[in-house]
């Protein structure tokens, strides 16, 4: 491919769906610094970040190449720009987290996807277009060759020294005005490996710096902004480096309000804390993850409940506020740990929060576990709702929908009167008015065609047996005598039994009559065998299909059966809502009988 590029247009699309920063854009850097590098090269360059202007598509269809950023939520966005923009004439590139991990997906909507740390090689493949040459030595590319194959070239070794970046120039991004918010990176890397998230894979494990000078001259050059966001990963993961930053600081009267990402051992270096509280430390973003030590350990969080209460305090003395972040619906959380969480964060009054719902993002450890492998439902494929505000896998310890339910009313009852009040008690003002804000977009949240038809969906998909069946017509369940050689098949039948529900064990060839004893049929159907045990799984199959064909009319509940990986709550509270529309009891009998079956310790 080879064409002339004089205009170049970067573009990141928005999220569709409200969130606590809807009001506040904190812009990520990567399309305004690869538009610097390329405007020092003497192109046209526009930079749309549509949290901040709305994409003029004029100029965007009037573009040579448009290079399109996409997270995962806003993949569909992307690619719908990008399928435009091609359609128009232009190359398409995309990139960001999103298609550095699903390149080939990325590949449909572009003509080429730069994965992973982008300023080399999106200079060297634009410089080969308009060279005319090969694309096979571009490290980090993914391109299309002539005969139509897919080809992801090697990875290129993360960049050592990040000073060889230029600063970011904010006045190539289309309606953005000096004084307001600017993010600022001082570093990038993660030293840790939680399990949700995507940035190690992104840019490793390495925690690679920029100078002191340089960050000081960035500083320097937006001094009189009105906030700064240092855009680091963890802002204090060295914090030698970070106090001799903060003195420069200091020294050199750069201390705008700002904010940055930092785990709750901050709070263990008493010189620290208060250089930052000297610097003009607004607030802080604390990944707490959650208050169930359990999920702490599944999330490799490295912290327990007793850091994160003396983190808050601690920050708090320091007049420094925080942004408390949580991860709720991993494999050890329920509906009372959610609930749990809000009541935690009301009562150590941290500031502002985000109960974000578990996702399996592409690039995460949880992708590989939870969607990749397949070793869990992934109930839904919208990349538009994997923002942490829709449920799109199935938890173990809750359906769907109840976890979409517990996030929203954690929510509801941070961002309430009761928590506004607080606020106001304190003389707080600018968190009563993100409190009110909070509050405000819940109810926005619900107004939203597409966020109701999720609930909806997800509660459709809970209650549909109970729906055709109708609640309290189950007394007398059948199952196959197969599947109580299982513990989960043990634990089916506690748990009726908790339930007031006789449990018939049948046999492929059952005594006349049973027909007659029972209200429905429990038919299991192996989606994994677990290995070793194929046999049992083909034998449990082949009663079950036997069972269906010979009571066809008898009413029938599938019952999913994944070896290995242990029980899941939903299956069992779709049984049980034929008994009672108590899902409380529900719940109360599945907890019981797991606890009486050895399956999990008394709460």
């Amino acid at each position: 491919m080879k064409r002339p590029l004089k205009k170049l247009v970067f573009v990141e699309p928005k999220s569709t769906h409200l969130h606590i920063y809807s009001r506040v854009c904190i812009p990520r850097l990567g399309s305004v610094l690869l538009g610097t590098v390329m405007r020092s090269k003497g192109y046209d360059v526009r930079v749309y970040i549509e949290d901040i202007q709305a994409i003029d598509m004029k100029e965007v269809l009037s573009a040579d190449l448009v290079a399109v950023s996409a997270i995962t939520s806003t993949a569909p966005q992307s690619y719908k720009l990008a399928d435009t923009a091609r359609a128009a004439g232009a190359v398409v590139v995309m990139g960001g987290t999103h298609t550095s991990f699903m390149p080939d997906e990325g590949m449909q909507h572009a003509d080429f996807v730069v994965r992973g740390e982008g300023e080399f090689a999106f200079q060297e493949l634009v410089d080969a277009i308009q060279r005319g040459d090969g694309f096979d030595k571009i490290q980090n590319l993914t391109y299309r060759t002539d005969a139509g194959q897919i080809v992801s070239n090697s990875e290129r070794p993360k960049i050592p020294n990040l000073d060889v970046n230029p600063i970011p120039d904010y006045r190539l991004i289309e309606g953005w005005k000096p004084g307001g918010v600017v993010s600022i990176a001082t570093s990038r890397g993660c030293p840790f490996s939680c399990t949700f998230c995507s940035v190690p894979g992104m840019y490793g494990h390495a925690f690679r710096t920029h100078s002191i000078d340089r960050v000081l001259e960035e500083l320097t050059l937006h001094k009189g902004n009105l906030y700064t966001f240092f855009a680091d990963d963890i802002f204090t993961a060295n914090k030698k480096r970070v106090k001799e930053l903060l003195r420069g600081m200091i020294g050199k009267g750069l201390t705008p309000q700002w904010g940055a990402q930092v785990r709750t051992e901050t709070v263990d270096d008493p010189e620290l804390l208060q250089m930052m509280h000297d610097a003009n430390c607004f607030n802080v973003y604390v990944g707490f993850e959650s208050i169930n030590p359990r999920t702490l350990k599944l999330f490799q969080k490295k912290q327990d409940l007793a850091k994160i209460e003396r983190s808050i305090e601690k920050f708090h003395a320091h007049n420094i506020r925080i942004h408390g972040m949580f991860v709720v619906g991993s494999d050890e959380d329920d509906v009372e740990t959610v609930d749990a969480t809000a009541e935690f964060a009301l009562k150590h009054d941290i500031d502002s929060v985000q109960f974000m719902i578990l996702t399996p993002i592409p690039g995460s450890p949880d992708w590989d576990t939870l969607y990749a492998k397949g070793d869990k439902y992934v109930i839904n494929r919208n990349w538009s709702l994997y923002d942490g505000h829709h449920a799109v896998h199935q938890p173990r310890r809750m359906s769907p929908y109840e976890l979409q339910m517990a996030a929203i009313n954690a929510m509801s009852k941070f961002y309430s009167w009761r928590g506004i009040a607080k606020k106001i008690l304190k003389g707080d003002l600018y968190y009563m008015t993100i409190r009110y804000w909070g509050k405000k977009m819940l109810r926005e949240w619900w107004k939203d065609d597409e966020n109701r038809a999720h609930v909806d969906w997800l509660r459709g998909q809970l209650y549909a047996e109970a729906r055709e069946l109708g609640h309290q017509s189950v007394k007398t369940i059948g199952l196959p005598a197969a599947l109580l050689q299982d513990k989960l098949g043990l634990l089916l039948q506690r748990f009726l039994g908790e339930l007031g529900v006789t449990v018939v064990p049948l046999a492929e060839a059952a005594v006349e009559g049973a027909r007659e004893a029972m209200d429905c049929l429990i038919t299991p159907m192996v989606k994994r065998a677990e290995q070793g045990r194929e046999e049992f799984y083909a034998n449990l199959t082949a009663v079950s299909e036997a069972l269906r064909q010979r009571w066809d009319k008898l009413p029938k509940v599938a019952f999913p059966v994944i070896g290995g990986q242990g029980p899941v709550f939903e299956p069992f509270a779709k049984i049980g809502l034929l008994v009672t529309q108590n899902l409380d009891r529900i719940r109360d009998a599945y907890k019981t009988a797991g606890v009486a079956e050895g399956l999990w310790e008394a709460a």
